[in-house]
């Protein structure tokens, strides 16, 4: 049988070189994989806590505007009883957050500047002599009900009892229910 080749044996394989190439390739796109996960990953925690940031700022808006629709009106002194200038506002209200049950409460917010931080607290005993036009209750007495958020300006118009309020970039003004035209307070 002359003239049939005998096929040889093939020794063919990977060289080091082209094993080499193969793992940096390998490398190269695990790396740019791993880069588009971490950055989508951070940005979706950045949005995350901006949302968070957003609803919360939300929140007290719509706390502060139901406190503030519900200011009480004194008949005896024929005047809303609310007081604020700028970093204080006091008023008396018939939605409370802290004691529902209370019914009307002197609701008190202050604002600390340096902490970026702003405090309430609520006193059931509204009609008590002590909380005067002059108390101020300290930082420590009150809950915290937003940190990191600036600027705050809680200001009340004597004249026409309208209270302009700034939460940050939110900014919003409420005449209380009893304070406007035609309420009959």
């Amino acid at each position: 049988m002359k003239g049939l080749a005998v096929p040889r044996e093939s020794h063919a394989g990977f060289t080091l070189f082209e094993v080499l190439v193969a793992v940096l390739l390998l490398a190269m796109v695990s790396t740019m994989i791993y880069s588009v996960l971490h950055t989508g990953i951070r940005f979706s925690a950045q949005g995350e806590g901006k949302i968070l940031a957003v609803e919360r700022r939300q929140g007290l808006a719509a706390l502060l505007f139901m406190q503030l629709e519900g200011a009480w009106y004194d008949p005896v002194r024929k005047n809303v009883v609310m007081a604020g200038d700028g970093e204080t506002l006091r008023l008396i209200t018939s939605y409370p957050l802290l004691y529902r049950e209370a019914g009307v409460v002197l609701a008190i917010y202050r604002y600390d500047p340096a902490a970026e931080t702003l405090f309430y607290t609520e006193k059931r005993d509204y009609y008590n002599i002590d909380y005067d036009e002059e108390f101020l209750p300290a930082f420590d007495e009150m809950r915290v009900l937003a940190k990191g958020i600036a600027p705050v300006s809680l200001v009340v118009d004597d004249e026409s009892k309208t209270v302009a309020v700034q939460l940050g970039d939110t900014t919003f003004e409420v005449t209380p229910r009893c304070a406007r035209p035609g309420a009959g307070g």
